[in-house]
């Protein structure tokens, strides 16, 4: 799928080699630090300690081993120095058009963004170009299901994004519950493209269900699916494609980036040519580093690692070498085939650091039992709840809800096999219990399942 008629910035990156698009990075990381030492304050006291002047970095790897990695505890302390930007604002206060906060799903707090309208366009083209990837065109119907608005760069670029793809966006979420979306879509059967957490698609999916239809009998227009937030199951993933009978597309994002960082192409986030599905990460915008917390270097293709960012062209509060607890699988950009040059991060398994619980001695990580809960569609919803009981031992409470089409006779042995399965997966027995699907919590965006009620909460 070429990019030309829609983006010549796009076409041209297409077709760039990966030797000139590595120069293109290494002018414009330079670029970057040559602005962040004349004008932010945060940063040159970070260069100064490190012993760091741009004219030093003459190649992308020397960047990597001068430039000091920096926190979200970092940026925190700075905004309480300083606030509410920090002296990591970078341009004079009367610039900022917007300001961005994260979420503060870690619990550490949120962040502060002062975006410039340069700024706000990049977030603009940052949604539209991983949407044009996935087969959004001008005149398309889309269905917004992340809630719009508020303090995050994923409330303001959605809108902003559509807009610039020259979509007709149905700006759905966060006003309207999820059956008033259905209803919304009957309204608009020929919606083409939704955009939602993988949660929330999952959720959608489920309540089309409900309402008595299989979505690809209703829904004929569609052109592709589009997910981002959270890792899911490669079952998980192929069910949603045959429920809708369209392409499903993940992309990679946060409001460090100022929007997506990554997409899938056309070749999608489900293949069937034996290939791992990837997102390819927009170079020329952020640069994407995947390396191993303990060592600081670089993971090999195949291995996974920490994602390190820095902007290439933000103006206000640019994060350069931010270690962002997000842990990827690194690929080549050969891994794909779609001759693109760009490297590429699997899609799908994209996990947080953070997320991590240490129960009876195991890692357990959320994204392993997602993978076993939804493997194979019978599973509406689960949460689970890590406590203490009244003899001091660690026990998991896992509540699920069944799907209408599981069957009576798996139903009835259904948590077993989960059971010994999620077991065999993180070597721990956690006790599960079917109940109806008004007593589990309900997700508009990003699914928190587990609760820990430990006193040593997450590890």
């Amino acid at each position: 799928m070429s990019a030309v008629g829609a983006s010549a910035t796009l076409f041209r990156y297409e077709r760039m080699p990966r030797e000139e698009l590595d120069r293109l990075k290494l002018a414009k990381v330079r670029r970057q630090l040559e602005r962040a030492f004349a004008r932010n304050g945060f940063y040159r006291d970070r260069f100064a300690k490190a012993g760091v002047t741009p004219d030093r970095v003459d190649s992308l790897e020397t960047f990597a081993a001068l430039v000091p990695t920096c926190s979200k505890a970092d940026f925190m302390a700075d905004q309480l120095e300083a606030p509410p930007f920090g002296r990591r604002l970078g341009v004079p206060r009367e610039n900022v058009a917007l300001l961005n906060m994260t979420g503060g799903t870690s619990g550490q707090g949120q962040e502060i963004y002062g975006r410039t309208n340069h700024d706000v366009a990049i977030q603009g083209y940052l949604h539209f170009l991983p949407w044009y990837l996935a087969g959004l065109r001008p005149g398309h119907l889309a269905l917004n299901c992340v809630p719009a608005g508020g303090f995050t760069t994923g409330g303001w670029g959605p809108p902003e994004g559509f807009r610039v793809a020259g979509a007709t966006a149905l700006n759905a979420g966060g006003v309207t519950g999820t059956e008033q979306k259905v209803e919304l879509m009957l309204r608009f059967p020929d919606v083409a493209f939704i955009y939602a957490s993988m949660n929330y698609l999952h959720t959608l999916t489920e309540a089309v269900r409900k309402a008595g239809f299989l979505p690809r009998e209703r829904f004929r227009n569609m052109a592709g699916m589009f997910i981002a937030g959270e890792s899911y199951p490669a079952g998980w993933a192929q069910s949603i494609v045959e429920a809708w009978s369209c392409p499903l597309h993940e992309g990679y994002g946060s409001t460090q980036g100022a929007g997506f960082i990554a997409g899938t192409c056309e070749k999608s986030a489900v293949r069937d040519d034996g290939r791992q599905p990837c997102m390819h990460v927009f170079e020329w915008e952020n640069m994407v580093e995947i390396v191993d917390p303990e060592t600081g270097r670089h993971v090999a293709p195949g291995e996974k690692g920490e994602i390190v960012l820095t902007n290439l062209g933000i103006l206000g509060s640019p994060v350069i070498r931010f270690a962002t607890r997000d842990k990827a699988r690194y690929l080549p950009a050969g891994e794909c085939g779609c001759g693109r040059a760009w490297d590429c991060i699997e899609a799908g398994t994209i996990e947080r650091y953070d997320d991590m619980l240490k129960i009876r001695g195991n890692n357990v990580w959320p994204a392993t039992v997602d993978a076993v809960m939804f493997a194979r569609g019978e599973v509406a919803e689960y949460h689970a709840r890590v406590f203490t009981d009244d003899k001091g031992r660690t026990e998991i409470d896992l509540r699920y809800a069944v799907s209408p089409e599981c069957a009576d006779e798996l139903r009835a042995r259904l948590g077993e096999l989960l059971r010994a399965e999620i077991k065999e997966r993180t070597n721990v027995w956690m006790t599960l219990r079917e109940v109806p699907p008004a007593q589990l919590p309900t997700f508009t965006y990003k699914a928190r399942r587990w609760s820990d009620e430990r006193k040593t909460g997450y590890a």
